[in-house]
């Protein structure tokens, strides 16, 4: 791409953003689907123009995640902002920003307080409590991930979905799927043959279903309880 195109390729990108960028993130959130979202706005943004700004929030907000869930991602990151005193004087000072709200991240019993909100990880050594998903001995896979996502948190837990494999190479295994699920599902870039989802109720009952038609196999991680259960192909 050469520097023209690369100029006016950002500048289109950036007109979509501050038309519409806030209301996909909003939509987002809420839920929908991409289909959705695209025929929700007001503004006239290509459905690639829009996946492209879900799919960098979805990763933002961690509902996906690129690599392994672990403690170190949810560290505190540290940024500057600018601060002003009774006289007017401003000044920058350094802060640790959360990608989840303080309330969240103090549930968490990995992370040490040390003063003023500032908290950091302990990761060194960060070993999971491994198990493998027998329904013999757990019961239901829908009923014992719910519990685990009650015990430690929506917000900290994940499951791998293999579905940019799936969707290459046997996308007729989502056919146990609703419209909607399968709606959802190929909205997502999956970028990789597998990304991490926040382990939220879609996605529970996506997997639930192509788990029971013998479509999924997999893990799922707890962070807040340092736990991994591997669910094995029926």
């Amino acid at each position: 791409m050469d520097g023209t195109n690369y100029f006016q390729n950002a500048l289109s990108n950036f007109v979509t953003d501050a038309a519409c960028g806030g209301a996909v993130r909003h939509l987002t959130d809420s839920g929908y689907t991409l289909n959705q979202i695209v025929g929700r706005l007001d503004y006239p943004a290509s459905r690639a123009k829009v996946q492209r700004i879900m799919m960098e929030y979805l990763y933002e907000s961690h509902m996906l995640l690129r690599e392994e869930p672990s403690e170190g991602l949810f560290a505190a990151k540290e940024q500057f902002v600018q601060v002003q005193d009774a006289y007017g004087r401003r000044s920058m000072r350094k802060v640790n920003a959360d990608c989840d709200s303080q309330s969240n991240m103090t549930n968490m019993p990995y992370l040490t307080m040390l003063s003023q909100g500032e908290r950091t990880p302990q990761i060194q050594g960060f070993l999971w409590k491994e198990s493998v998903y027998d329904s013999r001995r757990d019961g239901k896979l829908t009923e014992l991930l719910h519990k685990k996502c009650e015990k430690y948190g929506e917000t900290y837990s994940y499951i791998s979905c293999p579905f940019g494999e799936m969707l290459t190479a046997a996308e007729e295994k989502l056919g146990c799927l609703n419209s909607r699920q399968r709606e959802y599902i190929t909205g997502i870039r999956w970028e990789q043959p597998t990304i991490y989802h926040r382990l939220n109720r879609r996605m529970l009952e996506i997997i639930s279903k192509l788990y029971e038609t013998g479509a999924y196999d997999g893990a799922c991680f707890f962070v807040t309880g340092r736990e991994k259960i591997t669910i094995p192909a029926r």
